[in-house]
């Protein structure tokens, strides 16, 4: 079975080395416009050619676009290079030592954001009841549902998607995640049924079915 996070990262490091390579084997200069360049095309004919798992197919259209409207801003190898190692700092090669979720992570990670001044609230019913207000003092609020605290998890460990809905500092959101061990897919900026909130969602296991978002403060190592 064919899963998301083990065909973009076969994707992503696919292309570092054919771009390696190339540059081995003297076809292609070591400077960035040559590499952007290089990168647009092997996007293109990856969708051609129908080499990857349709999974994936929309990232590669979405490089695709951009290349072409963006020219040598599009920065394909520093994206390449930023998806593999955020990944890999995730999964194994092997994908044999996944690290589950827990409630205690999720709890220790709420904890933390509240001590950054962020309101939280986890007493609502969110999801599946239609429009949601949430009245907050904090300009940085994060809301969990209250049934899907509950029915998400078996036990400690987180076995369904959960939805996270977010105002405010989505950045700062997004970083406390990662640092927390959790992968976040964004659904929505602003538009979700809480009012003014955007929607993410966290999976078991974080191997999640969408890009997850990387947060500003990651470096590839």
């Amino acid at each position: 079975m064919v899963t998301y996070h083990d065909e973009i990262q076969r994707l992503v490091d696919t292309a570092l080395a054919e771009l390696s390579q190339a540059h081995q084997h003297g076809k292609l200069a070591d400077a960035p416009v040559a590499n952007n360049h290089f990168l647009i095309r092997w996007v293109t004919n990856a969708l051609k050619q129908q080499r990857f798992h349709r999974c994936v197919g929309n990232d590669l259209t979405s490089w695709q676009k951009a290349g072409r409207s963006q020219g040598n801003n599009a920065g394909l190898e520093r994206i390449f290079r930023q998806i593999s190692a955020y990944y890999h700092s995730f999964f194994s090669v092997d994908n044999q030592s996944v690290q589950e979720i827990t409630d205690q992570q999720i709890e220790q990670f709420l904890d933390e954001m509240t001590a950054e001044g962020w309101d939280i609230s986890t007493a609502e019913p969110l999801v599946g009841c239609g429009k949601v207000q949430l009245f907050t003092e904090s300009p940085n609020s994060l809301a969990l549902c209250a049934e899907q605290c509950e029915s998400c998890f078996d036990g400690a460990v987180l076995v369904r998607p959960m939805s996270l809905f977010v105002r405010g500092n989505h950045a700062q959101f997004i970083d406390k995640a990662w640092r927390a061990g959790f992968m976040v897919h964004k659904q929505t900026n602003y538009k979700s049924n809480v009012k003014y909130h955007g929607e993410y969602l966290i999976y078991p296991g974080n191997r999640g079915e969408q890009l997850a978002e990387i947060p500003l403060g990651f470096q590839p190592g």
